[in-house]
């Protein structure tokens, strides 16, 4: 027989030698625990059950008859006339309206159409073709005032400036660029090869020369 398989069956004896001793050894701790559990645990102490207090309704005295105030005053409005009474100057055309349907006459034009808003992408832009240049303000002048005016145009389809105002402003110079801008023409902006209404922003600068 082989060492391992001897040494395997001495471990297993030993084992079964060894359980009784083991198994009683556990009873016997297990007892041990029961037992001071048992003397450490309070005493439990069962209290009778008692009823709450009854709490006390108080009566609110509540009166036979309510006070039902008087209804309010009705206001008497003034009444309006719209009756109008006929005039003996007038006559019957002039107050009957003509109700005869005349077919050869030209019918009425059409109203006219409204301007359609200004385009903000395009893809020709306006380009000036006359540009006149502002007066600097004397008053400007004399306080040393330089900067730049962004003014915001609105040019129609034939390329004429029709609505001019400032974006940022810079004082004693805003009135003047818009003087001038006003003045300016364009090669209308195309859509398509279509020209049509725009509206860009274009800055105007005031420098000082010696």
């Amino acid at each position: 027989m082989s060492p391992y398989l001897l040494t395997h069956m001495t471990e297993e004896q030993r084992l079964k030698d060894a359980y009784p001793k083991m198994l009683r050894n556990g009873l016997l701790i297990a007892l041990v625990i029961h037992v001071i559990a048992f003397l450490v645990t309070p005493e439990l102490k069962i209290r009778p059950y008692q009823l709450r207090e009854k709490q006390v309704a108080e009566a609110i005295a509540i009166p036979d008859q309510f006070e039902i105030p008087p209804p309010p005053v009705e206001e008497v409005k003034e009444q309006i006339v719209t009756e109008i009474a006929p005039s003996d100057d007038a006559s019957a055309e002039e107050t009957i309206a003509s109700t005869e349907l005349n077919v050869e006459a030209p019918p009425e034009a059409p109203p006219a159409p409204t301007r359609t808003e200004f385009f903000m992408s395009y893809d020709e832009p306006p380009v000036v073709t006359v540009q006149v240049r502002p007066v600097y303000p004397q008053m400007a002048r004399d306080a040393e005032i330089e900067g730049v005016v962004m003014v915001q145009l609105d040019i129609d389809e034939f390329g004429n400036v029709v609505n001019a105002r400032v974006l940022a402003s810079v004082p004693m110079l805003d009135q003047a660029a818009l003087d001038a801008v006003r003045q300016w023409k364009f090669k209308p902006a195309k859509q398509r090869d279509v020209p049509v209404p725009v509206r860009i922003a274009y800055p105007i600068r005031f420098t000082l020369t010696g």
